[in-house]
């Protein structure tokens, strides 16, 4: 409020010339009354009496326009009235040389300086009037000065008088002109050099709005790229992640459009693949989709990998013919690029024209970099998904077949946990509740509330069941208590799991070390016959009642070259 006021003032330049006559004109009525006074006393008592009246009401009316309010020209008027007036009665009085003189050029002086030189010159040719009236009447004997001490003055007296007051009246209002002619120059000057401050002050306090403007713009805009930035990392989802990323940008920067496009494999086309406008889900349920290259500013952008921005003005004006988005005045598109590949455009549009600068490319690049890597990270987890869960699906089926091996050779057997300790059995069938829990692979609850037969799975897999019954006196089976049934029995197949894995390697082992052993003792062989004799006979040895055979043949025809077979233990021959 206070810099409005200022520049208020600032606005309206004081008239410092018409200050400075105001104040001229009060101190020279309050010198005038004081030295008025002390001049009314000597002339009343001189004077003959009708000099005396006209005297005192003349102070009287000098008085009158000091104190009580007036205005300046009213003022100033009668100021120099009646200074003429005591010039015409110092002429009736004393004649030319009497004090006439003195004030006739007073009120030349005051009228040039309180109004202006012009008013000056009109108060000089008063004189001058009153002088050659005045002198025609006294020198033709018409009128007689009242002094009787003062010698009547000659027409030769008059002239040079007359001349000597008119000299020092031209000078005055001469001298009066020039220096009002330079004051009111430099009162112009220093006004016009305040109007230029006035305007330069306007034009930066602008500027400063403009650029305030726009850094809180800045401020907001980078606020809500935090904001977004900080939100899509927290999905996954390759489509959920696109979709939130449209209803964020809408929401955090007001826009009336906004498009993901992401680029086909062949990076032949741009797809439309989440957007947030009504205009857009049309567009989306069409599978909307641009040439990379040739259309629109999604095209352009996707080719030249540069940020680009459209005005509803000039050669931009053709990209704006969607019906799905009539309202559309303004678009920006930026690439979405990761380690110098780009993945798609993220396309914004505004209904109000000129919405873009290329300030709003370098802040909403941040956020389509950030939107970039969000995407290459949900497209990376969701490969590790795929390739995790092949992995899963593959080490499953391994280990099923493990498991339907084992369950295949290996004969049935149980153990029952009684008072007062355990035993085995090898029941010929299954009983039909772990019949019904091993198929079902659920948890199986008996007629009487007291058995459950919970399944035992490895990989989704039922190898096995465990029942587990309570005593007739006891209560039904609660839902803390088969949780941790439940809870038993998967702790009991990773053990199974644990341990088959186990058996495992201990076989991959001793396999490789029955390998490596061999290798050893043929590397000590130099003879082919006795590689071929030590071969067959580590290999029966290893293999127990196995046949091994071991042939060369002859390379070109195919005939056997050497042959040597061994029973048992393994016996060479050639």
């Amino acid at each position: 409020m206070e810099s409005r006021n200022l520049m208020n003032q600032l606005s309206a330049p004081p008239n410092l010339y018409g200050e400075w006559r105001a104040g001229f004109l009060r101190t020279t009525l309050y010198l005038a009354c004081a030295f008025g006074l002390l001049a009314l006393v000597p002339a009343v008592l001189s004077s003959p009496l009708i000099y005396s009246i006209i005297y005192g009401a003349l102070y009287m009316v000098l008085v009158i326009i000091t104190f009580l309010p007036a205005s300046y020209k009213v003022r100033g008027v009668a100021l120099i009235s009646l200074l003429f007036g005591l010039g015409i009665l110092g002429i009736t009085e004393t004649g030319i040389i009497g004090d006439a003189r003195v004030f006739m050029l007073a009120s030349i002086a005051l009228a040039s300086l309180l109004f202006s030189w012009r008013a000056g010159w009109v108060m000089t040719a008063c004189t001058m009037i009153a002088y050659i009236i005045f002198g025609w009447l006294i020198l033709t004997g018409t009128m007689t000065i009242t002094s009787t001490n003062i010698r009547v003055s000659t027409l030769e007296g008059w002239i040079s008088a007359s001349t000597a007051v008119l000299l020092i009246a031209v000078l005055i209002v001469n001298a009066v002109r020039l220096t009002q002619s330079e004051f009111i120059k430099a009162e112009s000057r220093s006004q016009s050099f305040l109007s230029d401050l006035q305007k330069e002050r306007a034009l930066q306090e602008d500027r400063i709005q403009e650029r305030t403007q726009l850094l809180d713009k800045r401020t907001n805009q980078l606020r809500a790229v935090a904001d977004v930035g900080k939100s899509i990392t927290s999905y996954r989802n390759l489509s959920e992640l696109l979709q939130q990323t449209t209803r964020l940008i809408k929401e955090n920067f007001g826009y009336y459009h906004v498009g993901i496009f992401l680029l086909d494999e062949r990076k032949q086309f741009a797809v439309l693949t989440a957007t947030n406008s009504e205009g857009g889900l049309r567009m989306l349920a069409r599978g909307h989709q641009l040439k990379v290259g040739e259309t629109g500013i999604v095209g352009y952008v996707a080719e030249a990998i540069k940020a680009r921005i459209a005005l509803d003005v000039g050669e931009d004006a053709v990209f704006f013919n969607n019906p799905d988005l009539p309202n559309t005045r303004s678009e920006m598109a930026l690439p979405l690029v990761v380690a110098g590949q780009i993945l798609g455009v993220l396309d914004v549009q505004s209904t109000e024209p000129n919405a873009f600068a290329e300030e709003d490319v370098a802040t909403l690049q941040i956020l389509a970099e950030q939107l970039a890597v969000a995407i290459q990270n949900a497209k990376l987890f969701s490969e590790t998904e795929k390739a995790l869960e092949a992995s899963r699906l593959a080490y499953g089926e391994i280990s099923r077949e493990a498991w339907i091996k084992i369950l295949h050779e290996q004969s049935r057997i149980g153990y029952i946990a009684t008072p007062p300790g355990i035993t085995e059995t090898q029941p010929e069938t299954v009983e039909p509740s772990l019949a019904k829990a091993i198929d079902t692979g659920d948890l199986i609850l008996g007629d009487d509330g007291l058995t459950i037969s919970v399944p035992i799975k490895i990989r989704g897999q039922a190898i096995g069941a465990i029942r587990l019954k309570k005593s007739e006196i006891s209560e039904a089976w609660s839902q803390e208590e088969t949780n941790l049934a439940v809870t038993l029995s998967d702790q009991l197949s990773s053990a199974l799991e644990s341990a088959r894995l186990y058996q495992d390697s201990q076989q991959r082992a001793a396999r490789e070390s029955l390998v490596s052993d061999i290798s050893a003792r043929l590397s000590a062989v130099t003879q082919m016959d006795l590689i071929v004799r030590e071969t067959v006979q580590e290999l029966g040895e290893a293999l127990g009642n196995a046949s091994v055979t071991f042939q060369l043949l002859d390379q070109p025809n195919g005939h056997t070259q050497e042959s040597g077979r061994e029973n048992g233990r393994g016996k060479a021959g050639a």
